[in-house]
């Protein structure tokens, strides 16, 4: 069966811009703030799709970001706009670094892409330094339970992985990650879900557009629903929470 992959279909960037999800860099700039991170800081960004928030990092802080992204596509464009910066082949459950590369790592709205969070997790603590920092911007169900109804539907997309947050939270702690910061950012999901309506006309047809017309949007428009979408910001730390 194939599978789509909305982030490589141009309707997606029209929508999302090359962030490729909600709020643009707003929440990235509010982590950068939080962890104050600086230029001399090693920051990795997990997913980076086009490459926006490595160029973003570097033109706005001067932070040298290194991007990973399993898509050749998407790595290309990244490799083309910002020439400036290193992008890699890669996925969350196999990051090409050494352990303790990293004093942040950046998962927005890709940490629902994995196909095995808790490897992801064990492999972001591993190239994070002592202290380090993970930054989680993503999608979540306030009916998890009806998630597992997605499993089968052959779109990738962060939609078709929404998180349960407490099971998000277990499985955090269980690889060593504490949690810093917690903030609800629906409102900037219910803002871009707006103007996906306004420009498609509805939900329908702009999943229609990204998926190629994939006989299973109905199947997955329904279930999305009835999961009923949020979206959040959480910033985690490696280890112990006291640091100086």
């Amino acid at each position: 069966m194939k599978c789509y992959n909305a982030y490589e279909n141009g309707n997606m960037k029209e929508i999302l811009g090359e962030t490729l999800r909600p709020g643009g860099f707003s929440l990235t700039d509010k982590s950068v703030q939080f962890c104050r991170l600086e230029p001399k800081d090693a920051v990795l960004d997990l997913g980076c799709g086009m490459g926006a928030t490595v160029g973003h990092l570097y033109l706005r802080y001067r932070i040298k970001a290194v991007g990973v992204d399993p898509s050749e596509k998407l790595i290309g464009y990244a490799k083309e706009k910002y020439g400036f910066a290193d992008f890699v082949i890669g996925t969350g459950e196999n990051i090409p670094f050494s352990e303790d590369s990293f004093n942040c790592v950046f998962s927005e709205c890709t940490l629902s892409l994995m196909e095995d969070t808790d490897a992801a997790l064990k492999e972001i603590f591993r190239v994070l330094k002592r202290g380090g920092w993970l930054v989680i911007s993503d999608v979540y169900a306030k009916n998890p339970g009806l998630v597992k109804g997605m499993g089968g539907i052959p779109f990738n997309t962060s939609m078709r992985g929404l998180h349960d947050l407490k099971y998000l939270e277990e499985q955090l702690k269980i690889a060593g990650f504490n949690i810093m910061h917690f903030e609800d950012c629906s409102g900037l999901l219910k803002s871009l879900m707006a103007q996906v309506v306004f420009s498609y006309g509805s939900m329908g047809a702009f999943w229609n557009k990204v998926t190629d017309n994939c006989e299973d949007v109905c199947k997955f428009q329904e279930i999305l629903k009835a999961c009923k979408p949020g979206y959040f910001l959480m910033i985690t730390r490696k280890g112990d929470s006291d640091y100086e």
